[in-house]
């Protein structure tokens, strides 16, 4: 060890040659090792891609026969899903009122203008003995027909609307205090549908040449309205309608407490009443002055009413034809 000092010291330069091609010495094995690896990495990746690649060449093109069948599995399935699904939106299709779909064509628009106005004394009755306010001039959204009769074409569609008009009408109508400010009806004139005239199918070649699916479901109508009442009247009517036999679209709503300010902390300081004898703590109780819980709400909403009309289809299971022989 001595001898070799001695030797670095007498020949620095040498030495310190000798150190620095020992250390590119080690970096060069060191990136030649790694790239190796990377080398080695890479070629076993393309043997195993190069392995798939044969194999797929190797297999029958698709689709055969074992694919096929799994597809048309799934689709039947599908089409199953979908009739379940469809029977079961076809539930909340409004009724006509009245039953005017039995009567005879050329009496319907009588007999509903005769329903529409009994019905709307009906509910006037109902929110008077209920301490319930309707607007002035309240006739159902329907304030066209009230002295004028509607046409064949569009009677029943008008007493499908009228069963979802009634029913919301119903449930604010038997709220009591509950001021009813707004109740307005907008009729759809793309649903529109003459009386006993019905659609054809729409079969498959039909829609590829550019017909378009058939709509799964129409607007039935709109209803607007606002009114008044307390925080429990509200909640519980926004259950019924979310509970209600009918599908309602909620597009919009607005609510607006009557009282925009808030209490003020001292509002009950000293206000308490001090006549009650000592020990009478429930005659304290009962004098103590409300803080909260007076306030009413304005709320608003536009309802639409959809309705899903029964899907014809005359092949529901189509057998797909035999590709031909070569």
């Amino acid at each position: 060890m001595n001898s070799f000092s001695a030797w670095f010291t007498d020949n620095k330069l040498a030495g310190s040659l000798a150190v620095i091609f020992l250390l590119l010495l080690s970096g060069t094995g060191w990136w030649t090792y790694q790239s190796w690896d990377e080398y080695a990495v890479a070629t076993q990746g393309y043997e195993e891609a190069a392995a798939k690649l044969s194999k797929l060449n190797k297999q029958s093109p698709f689709p055969n026969d074992s694919n096929k069948a799994k597809l048309e599995d799934n689709l039947k399935k599908e089409r199953q899903n979908l009739a379940t699904l469809e029977k079961a939106l076809q539930a909340y299709n409004a009724p006509s009122f009245a039953n005017l779909e039995q009567a005879k064509p050329q009496d319907r628009p009588q007999l509903f203008q005769d329903a529409l106005r009994a019905q709307v004394t009906k509910i006037k009755s109902l929110a008077a003995s209920r301490g319930a306010t309707l607007p002035p001039g309240f006739y159902l959204g329907m304030e066209e027909f009230e002295n004028r009769l509607p046409s064949s074409e569009e009677v029943l569609q008008l007493s499908r609307q009228l069963s979802a008009v009634n029913w919301l009408a119903e449930n604010l109508s038997s709220n009591s205090g509950l001021i009813v400010a707004e109740f307005t009806r907008t009729q759809t004139t793309s649903t529109a549908k003459k009386d006993g005239v019905k659609k054809s199918p729409v079969t498959p070649a039909a829609q590829g040449a550019g017909s378009g699916p058939t709509p799964t479901h129409a607007t039935l109508g709109t209803i607007q309205t606002s009114f008044r009442c307390d925080q429990h009247t509200l909640n519980e009517l926004v259950n019924a309608i979310s509970a209600a036999p009918y599908f309602f679209i909620l597009e919009g709503f607005q609510l607006q407490n009557t009282s925009p300010e808030p209490p003020h902390r001292d509002i009950g300081t000293g206000s308490a009443t001090t006549d009650a004898r000592p020990g009478d703590s429930q005659a304290a109780i009962h004098k103590l002055p409300i803080v909260v819980g007076r306030e009413q709400l304005n709320f608003s909403m536009k309802l639409k009413v959809l309705e899903f009309p029964i899907q014809q289809d005359p092949d529901p299971t189509p057998q797909s034809k035999a590709a031909p022989k070569k």
